[in-house]
């Protein structure tokens, strides 16, 4: 676990200026007033990395965050958040929307976009934090789902999941199987997006083609690991035609056989410098990438990075361990 912010560090008189200097500071930029007197502030934030996610709790006393168009120009992101509340009703507009969140309510927040969020009292969010391009959700899908999530039949289980993973923080970071839980919390997240995207105002209408393309390419990648994955396969699973498929994706500029080939070559990098893989030899990576030939998959991560698995996951290692 990381103390990322911790206002008893400071004195009771300074604890309002120190801590809108380390938000403001923050790599998200934002402009931060905190509203109770100096003395009465408490800003806590914590964090747990999981492979391609962070966990965080905070809990913070009534403040005010605004980003604006000039925060997005001058600290751009593609960070998203979802977020379940707690102990105080949080107010939170964007996309031209204002939104009530109750605590335990969930929601998702683009932290890349100008927004305006806070409340008043003492309150605090668990989070999951995660890349939009790692997730593969378009900015559009984002938005369509904001406000929306509750409609979707996935909204309990999500927001159960998330206060049970901050429950467990502690013991899940050390666990080997910290960077699976992240990836399985990514699966989770786009499933939730593109469902509550996927129905309007309370029904359940027809998939737009822009969604469909986000489902089948998460469906894509929740099975990279089966290296029997193929084109028909995909297709029946989302119910539709090989020539429905081909269409979707190339409307999309897509060609789905060389994005799943890079797609299984992204992971592979990611997992041979995660240290919760670090047991796992690189044959052992390809297959659980995709890859039945692992002499096949060096020959493309090569192409693909301009080096090969081994001196990648080298290259890291000496990062990570300076000469002294």
């Amino acid at each position: 676990m990381a103390v990322l912010i911790d206002s008893d560090f400071f004195t009771p008189a300074d604890r309002r200026e120190a801590v809108t200097a380390i938000l403001q500071e923050a790599e998200i930029g934002a402009n931060l007033q905190m509203l109770d007197s100096p003395a009465e502030v408490v800003s806590r934030h914590q964090a747990w990395m999981l492979g391609p996610i962070a966990l965080t709790r905070s809990e913070v006393s009534g403040h005010q965050v605004c980003r604006t168009s000039r925060h997005e120009r001058a600290t751009p992101s593609d960070t998203l958040t979802v977020t379940v509340q707690n102990g105080q009703v949080r107010k939170h507009e964007q996309f031209g929307a204002q939104t009530l969140i109750e605590p335990g309510a969930c929601e998702v927040i683009d932290l890349a976009t100008a927004f305006a969020s806070g409340w008043h009292g003492l309150g605090g969010t668990l989070c999951l934090q995660l890349s939009r391009e790692r997730l593969g959700i378009s900015a559009e899908t984002v938005v369509a789902a904001h406000g929306r999530l509750a409609a979707s039949p996935l909204y309990p289980m999500v927001t159960a999941q998330i206060q049970h993973l901050v429950g467990i923080a502690d013991q899940l970071e050390a666990d080997p199987a910290a960077a699976s839980v992240g990836e399985s919390c990514l699966e989770m997240v786009r499933a939730l997006l593109i469902s509550a995207a996927g129905r309007g105002p309370g029904d359940g209408a027809a998939i737009p083609e822009q969604l469909l393309i986000e489902q089948i390419l998460g469906y894509v990648r929740t099975n990279l690991s089966d290296s029997t994955l193929k084109i028909p396969g995909i297709a029946a699973a989302n119910n539709i035609s090989v020539r429905h498929l081909y269409k979707v994706c190339a409307q999309s500029g897509i060609s789905l056989e060389q994005w799943i080939i890079e797609q299984r070559l992204v992971r592979a990098r990611d997992m041979l410098i995660d240290i919760g893989y670090a047991h796992r030899s690189i044959a052992s990576v390809a297959g659980a990438v995709g890859f039945r030939d692992a002499a096949h998959f060096a020959r493309r991560f090569r192409e693909a990075f301009g080096m090969t698995p081994r001196d990648w996951r080298r290259s890291a290692t000496a990062a990570d361990n300076p000469p002294k």
